[in-house]
């Protein structure tokens, strides 16, 4: 893969057979248990997309070809959406919501889901939009350590009510501070164990983060080295933020960069 001929941006009808071949050549690398991590969408889906007022495509192109995609929504105050479940205090309009997100096999490990990402958030900032969420099967742990390490936190963890699978629900803020280190330890914070195998642990760790939920902690990050996610309480993330926020500060009063 060479980055300098990749190319972000937003789809549109003209794009719907790219975005069809993009998804055949996914579901078509995966192992027959692994497809359900897809919603296999038909020509008439994606054109709603592709098309849409408040649903949208942004896209990743390697010269001529279709890497990446990921489905999204800005919803506005009028209009039902999607997950609605989750976050109900957040008016539509400040909101925007993931919904798939494709990476081609052979360009897995570039970023892509952070870069497409970063490009949607940077605009939709300016929009007023200032938080994105998103609902993952639990089942898919690739997806969210991914939305973990872009600085997602998981702050609900329940049966999706439409279907009764297994989910994550996960939020970022748009307009707080972007973490820059790593969370302090205290006695507020806990470690879960993932391991090398994560799959064969998915319904103890449903019910352990289900728990730690309960009890007021969120999903924050994942430690590589000691294969943990690490959960700490709401409100020592806040004053996480509000410490880095001074530390910024007094940075710039010393040496007028940050």
């Amino acid at each position: 893969m060479s980055k300098k001929h990749l190319i972000a941006k937003k789809l549109d009808g003209s794009n719907l057979q790219d975005v069809m071949n993009l998804q055949d050549r996914i579901i078509s690398s995966l192992q027959e248990d692994e497809q359900h991590f897809i919603l296999h969408r038909t020509e008439k889906d994606y054109m709603e997309s592709l098309n849409g007022k408040s649903s949208h495509m942004l896209g990743v192109f390697d010269k001529d070809e279709l890497i990446a995609q990921i489905v999204y929504r800005t919803p506005y105050n009028n209009e039902a959406r999607d997950i609605s479940e989750y976050k109900p205090e957040v008016p539509n309009e400040n909101l925007v919501i993931y919904e798939a997100i494709l990476v081609d096999p052979s360009y897995r490990g570039g970023s892509l889901m952070k870069r497409m990402l970063e490009h949607i958030e940077e605009a939709e900032l300016e929009n007023q939009r200032n938080t994105a969420i998103i609902q993952i099967a639990i089942d898919n742990p690739a997806s969210w350590i991914n939305a973990l390490n872009h600085g997602m936190q998981i702050t609900k963890v329940d049966l999706d009510p439409t279907d009764g699978v297994k989910v994550l629900y996960l939020e970022k803020k748009l307009d707080a501070p972007q973490k820059k280190f790593k969370y302090l330890e205290n006695k507020n914070t806990r470690h879960m164990y993932l391991g090398d195998n994560i799959h064969q642990k998915i319904p103890a760790l449903f019910n352990k983060m289900q728990y730690l939920i309960s009890k007021g902690y969120h999903g924050v990050e994942l430690n590589k080295e000691t294969k943990t996610l690490i959960w700490q309480k709401d409100e020592n993330v806040k004053k996480l933020y509000n410490a880095f926020d001074v530390f910024k500060y007094n940075k710039l009063q010393k040496t007028g960069t940050l």
